[in-house]
């Protein structure tokens, strides 16, 4: 096999466990670094870290586990990691990075670690699974904004 953009390549195979990992380093990174301070101060979300470990523990390692087990057999639930890593990495740690000047807790791993391995991600299904890339990459954009909504949801409906 010749294209190293392939499913079947020995990478393709084990691509969405390895961003598993990767969002695994990525949340002890914003965890030492202090993410969630940061979260209040620069972009003003209502964040707590008790929100920061149920949005981790009961959203993103779940996404992670259903991704590694389906693999490419469903591109389209595997590929909501690579999509919500990439939102995450652009919404949460480049954009905020590059708007204030303010280093993110979360930069370094979204762009050593989530860009390539969820940009590898999106050219293979773009060249094998388009449909589904289709599909998941607005499911992503509305699973990473779920929590912020209901965070902001929290005064509104007057929760704190």
């Amino acid at each position: 096999m010749n294209d190293r953009f392939h499913p079947e390549s020995a990478l393709g195979r084990a691509i969405f466990w390895l961003c598993l990992v990767a969002y695994g380093l990525h949340v002890i990174e914003e965890y030492d670094l202090g993410w969630q301070p940061w979260a209040v101060q620069v972009l003003g979300l209502p964040v707590t870290w008790g929100d920061f470990y149920i949005t981790n523990g009961f959203g993103v390692i779940p996404l992670g586990l259903l991704a590694g087990s389906v693999g490419w057999q469903v591109p389209a639930a595997a590929l909501l990691l690579p999509g919500v890593m990439l939102v995450n990495a652009v919404g949460f740690h480049v954009l905020p990075f590059v708007r204030t000047g303010q280093f993110s807790p979360g930069l370094i791993t979204a762009l050593l670690l989530f860009f390539p391995l969820a940009g590898w991600c999106v050219i293979t299904a773009f060249r094998h699974h388009r449909k589904a890339l289709l599909l998941a990459m607005p499911l992503s954009v509305l699973i990473m904004a779920f929590p912020v909504v209901i965070l902001l949801l929290k005064p509104v409906l007057g929760y704190s």
